[in-house]
């Protein structure tokens, strides 16, 4: 038994010996006591009783309605008050041991919910990064395609000029070389045949192509 279980015990002695002794039999004999009491003192005039005075009987009395009340208790009631403040105990520790098993539950779950707002932000990072990359890969492939679609222009541009002037020369050669062949007929007043005239435009043509500065 533990000391605040006898002390319990005690407490409930008490106030049953106390009831007790205030009951009828209690009354009864403090009331017989009392007039022994009177009669022995009736050559007191006037005399309050001594409240500091001990009543013999009434002091053997509550010891003998304690001892009982505790000897009865102890034995019938005690192992009930007992085992009730057990189980009492028992409920106390285990209501402490769950709030401290769901307390450290609620930690975890509030550790995982933090580590997956990390990884979030984590993805989210990665995602902008890969975002980043992909614009800038794709504003360089953009701008090399221009660049290439604008070198190919040029080049073809470049070819047609190219053409053109071959053009405009053997145009220029031929029209210079009739030119020629017509004045050189009119001067010499003689005239020249298809396959001649023929035969003078491709040396002209020859003697210009030697002279052109694409040939330099």
């Amino acid at each position: 038994m533990s000391f605040r279980q006898f002390s319990s015990c005690l407490l409930l002695v008490f106030a049953l010996s106390g009831w007790l002794v205030g009951s009828p039999t209690a009354e009864a004999a403090s009331e017989s006591h009392g007039s022994a009491a009177a009669e022995h003192g009736e050559g007191h005039e006037g005399g309050d009783p001594n409240p500091l005075s001990v009543d013999p009987d009434l002091a053997i009395w509550t010891v003998v309605v304690f001892v009982v009340l505790f000897l009865v208790l102890s034995k019938f009631a005690w192992p009930a008050i007992s085992a009730a403040l057990v189980e009492r105990e028992k409920r106390i520790e285990g209501n402490i041991a769950e709030a401290a098993v769901k307390h450290e539950q609620a930690k975890k779950l509030l550790l995982e919910h933090e580590a997956k707002l990390a990884s979030a932000a984590d993805e989210v990072r990665a995602l902008l990064e890969e975002a980043r990359r992909d614009a800038e890969h794709t504003k360089n492939q953009i701008v090399a395609e221009a660049k290439q679609a604008a070198d190919q222009e040029r080049d073809r541009a470049l070819r047609d000029v190219e053409r053109a002037t071959d053009a405009a020369k053997k145009t220029l050669a031929e029209t210079s070389a009739n030119l020629a062949v017509e004045l050189a007929g009119q001067v010499v007043r003689v005239n020249i045949s298809p396959e001649q005239q023929s035969q003078l435009v491709r040396d002209a043509l020859g003697r210009l192509s030697s002279m052109s500065p694409s040939k330099n």
